[in-house]
């Protein structure tokens, strides 16, 4: 059981997935499940500018951008942040448009 826990440590950990609901998704024994790409140019593009929106962002936390959770959707990217008021201040100035 911990060795298939492995495999699915590194997505678990970037994604915030439950363990269960990516153990569907093994395919080959042994190979760690990875962070699909995105599926769209979009998508790619949106990753990346909010990525370097974040990178202004600094911590000593282990969710250094202040992304706890990543859950892609269909037409938008769920973040669930840091319960930190700083935080969820940045990401508000950062997101309203404008």
């Amino acid at each position: 059981m911990i060795a298939v826990l492995a495999l699915t440590e590194d997505r678990r950990r970037s994604t915030g997935e439950p363990h269960q609901a990516l153990h569907a998704l093994l395919a080959d024994a042994g190979q760690p499940l990875t962070i699909p790409a995105a599926r769209h140019p979009e998508q790619a593009q949106l990753e990346a500018a909010v990525f370097l929106a974040c990178c202004k962002l600094g911590s000593l936390s282990a969710h250094p951008l202040g992304i706890v959770q990543v859950r892609p959707e269909e037409d938008q990217l769920a973040l669930r942040l840091l319960d930190e008021p700083y935080i969820v201040h940045y990401w508000a100035d950062s997101s309203s448009p404008g």
